[in-house]
């Protein structure tokens, strides 16, 4: 008798299993064409690229999309698959390349002129950023942008700008403008001058580290008009001629003149910041060139909330700097002040002394004082003394001290605690080492 043979049962698709890919993309392609393109936009451009796995009906879908964002950072170990990608991708895609940000290696330096021409006959992005893997490998960059209407970002960093061609109009969309540590030609500030006064729409201004010509030590006097303008950084060891004219919308500011350079007129210079609500100053060095600190602005911060000061108690610069701010900021609501230099202080700024550059009004408003970074030296307690003393609406004073720091907070701290204070409700709140 032969023997039985068993029957396998048949199977039974499970309805929780995951679809085949090809089932998947047929789903999605059921979406509409603008919903498709909305999520390929949304994805990074390589995930996009790798659709084309899908199926033959994604195989060149991504390369009809109306727009798209080409955003590589450059891995040394990979800048010859980013130089490929560039190059491959650019030509194939129909649409609008919207956003541009690379990150130059040394092969794609070299073909970087050759994509912004081709971004220009394309009428140019929204969003350009630029920068090297190194930070000292300075790129040139193509003047061809200078002819890119839509932009609304730009972001350079280590590279050397061309002079403006003739028939430059301006950035009518432009609003965001951020220069950092990059190289201009000879007379370049009255090229900062055209750009930032041609690009009306300007929000958000960042000169960091700027080069112009050869000559540090001659500046042409040139004016940063941007009615629009919301925040502007400002960092430089030195003096680039930066005027301003009236900023009526200026929100915030960071401010860092290393050594308050050259012949800059202090009082001026921070007038035109006068509409300001946030301000962080970077101010721990002397002042160089005999500049001497005003006892007050010649104008009032109004509306400042918030003052951030990177700073030290050692020199007495630093302190009538401070003290020159809190005069022209009556409402004032909040002062943070970051330690920037622990070493032994050099002179006595004592309670008496400070109390004499205290004047009515003064603090008035302070709510928050923050320390951070200190050493518990004199000069520091006692301006936290003074500030306990004097304002009136403080409710909090909130410390912490330098992470080499090797004086205990015990003493210091109970002393503060015990301290008179002018405000009921004020508290001193100990938050240990600086993070």
């Amino acid at each position: 008798m032969a023997p039985h043979r068993l029957r396998k049962k048949p199977r039974v698709p499970d309805a929780t299993a995951a679809p085949a890919p090809a089932a998947a993309s047929d789903a999605l392609l059921s979406l509409p064409p603008e919903v498709l393109d909305e999520i390929l936009t949304r994805v990074d451009l390589r995930d996009a690229v790798r659709t084309s796995a899908l199926s033959r009906a994604w195989r060149r879908r991504w390369e009809s999309l109306p727009s798209l964002d080409i955003d590589i950072r450059c891995d040394p170990k990979d800048g010859q698959q980013a130089l490929w990608t560039v190059d491959c991708i650019l030509p194939r895609c129909s649409g609008r390349v919207r956003r541009f940000r690379i990150w130059l290696d040394k092969l794609s330096a070299r073909r970087l002129d050759d994509w912004l021409l081709f971004l220009s006959r394309r009428g140019g992005v929204e969003d350009l950023e630029l920068s090297p893997e190194h930070p000292y490998k300075f790129f040139s960059l193509h003047s061809t942008i200078f002819s890119w209407h839509r932009l609304i970002s730009i972001d350079l960093f280590a590279c050397h700008i061309p002079p403006l061609p003739l028939d430059f109009v301006g950035f009518p969309d432009l609003k965001v403008l951020s220069l950092c540590n990059v190289k201009l030609q000879q007379n370049g500030e009255y090229q900062l001058e055209k750009i930032i006064g041609t690009s009306p729409l300007l929000e958000d201004l960042v000169l960091s580290e700027l080069c112009i010509g050869e000559d540090e030590d001659e500046f042409i006097e040139w004016e940063i008009q941007a009615p629009n303008l919301r925040h502007i950084t400002i960092c430089s060891n030195i003096d680039c001629g930066w005027n301003y004219a009236e900023l009526p919308c200026l929100n915030s500011a960071v401010i860092d003149l290393w050594q308050y350079v050259g012949d800059l007129d202090f009082a001026k210079f921070f007038a035109g910041l006068v509409q300001v609500r946030k301000l962080n100053l970077s101010m721990p060095y002397a002042p160089v060139n005999g500049i001497k600190i005003p006892e007050t602005l010649p104008c009032t911060f109004h509306n400042l909330k918030i003052l951030k000061l990177f700073m030290h108690f050692r020199e007495l610069p630093p302190i009538f700097s401070l003290f020159c701010f809190l005069r022209s900021a009556p409402n004032l609501v909040k002062l943070k002040i970051q330690i920037c230099d622990g070493e032994e202080q050099k002179i006595e700024a004592n309670g008496e002394f400070l109390n004499a550059q205290w004047t009515d009004g003064m603090c008035a408003n302070l709510q928050i004082l923050k320390m951070t970074g200190i050493n518990w030296l004199p000069n520091e307690m006692s301006f936290m003394k003074i500030v306990l003393s004097k304002a009136r609406l403080l409710h909090t004073l909130s410390i912490s001290h330098d992470d080499d720091c090797s004086v205990s907070h015990v003493d210091p701290l109970h002393e503060l605690v015990t301290y008179g204070k002018a405000s009921s409700q004020a508290q001193v709140l100990f938050q240990g080492k600086e993070t």
